[in-house]
């Protein structure tokens, strides 16, 4: 039987800096949104994130986009 799967939630996840630790290392802090609309593109969440950027004290330091399929036999 062959199997398929269907595209059926898009999430963003974006990671930035906060500062550092008393040994000198970096601390970051995330969030995560969603209920992003499966047909959003690459280019759309780059923006999204950079609106996100705007809102925040700290600078966004990693995209990630996160997915969720359903996989159906045929």
């Amino acid at each position: 039987m062959a199997a398929s799967s269907v595209l059926v939630e898009n999430s963003l996840a974006v990671s930035y800096k906060v500062g550092v630790n008393s040994t000198g290392k970096d601390v970051f802090k995330g969030q995560n949104f969603k209920n992003i609309s499966v047909s959003a593109t690459d280019e759309d969440l780059v923006n999204l994130s950079d609106a996100i950027d705007e809102l925040l004290d700290y600078s966004v330091t990693t995209i990630k986009k996160e997915q969720s399929y359903v996989i159906t036999r045929a």
